[in-house]
């Protein structure tokens, strides 16, 4: 059966599911002849209920209205209050962009800002260390612990 990639998620289901189906024979024949139809049956229930709840999970997701200006802030939402939370993105991207997942999918505009923001800590960082060492030197190197402090005697 050959079903293209553009078909409906209904579609999908009955492949999958003889998917399961042949994987469940093929993996029951190995066992031996007595665990093919129990291969099968849950092999094919594996095929359906996954290919299920992927069509779920993929499906675009009803966007909540638009936030109406309100007393505390009269000026209306700006596109980049929200976090790219587009229902139209793959499953994928929701998978990666959700708050339990440790990546995130970044444009690259996103990561350049990303990068200069540490940037600019790294800087920061270096001018203290500068400041550290200027401070070190016009004491004449006296007894001065790794952190920048006189030693107590």
């Amino acid at each position: 059966m050959n079903v293209p990639l553009s078909s409906p998620p209904e579609e999908r289901v009955l492949p999958s599911t003889l998917a399961g189906a042949f994987t469940g024979a093929a993996g029951g024949a190995l066992r031996g002849r007595a665990n093919i139809i129990p291969g099968i049956i849950m092999f094919s229930l594996f095929g359906y209920t996954g290919q299920r709840a992927y069509n779920f999970l993929d499906a675009p997701q009803p966007t909540p209205p638009p936030r109406a200006a309100t007393a505390d802030s009269p000026h209306p939402p700006s596109p980049d209050d929200d976090d790219d939370d587009d229902a139209d993105q793959p499953l994928w991207k929701r998978v990666l962009n959700s708050k339990y997942s440790p990546m995130k999918v970044l444009s690259d505009e996103q990561y350049e800002r990303l990068l200069r923001e540490k940037l600019v800590r790294v800087d920061a960082e270096i001018a203290i260390v500068d400041e550290q060492i200027g401070k070190v030197k016009a004491r004449g190197g006296e007894d001065v612990d790794r952190g920048g402090r006189e030693k107590k005697a």
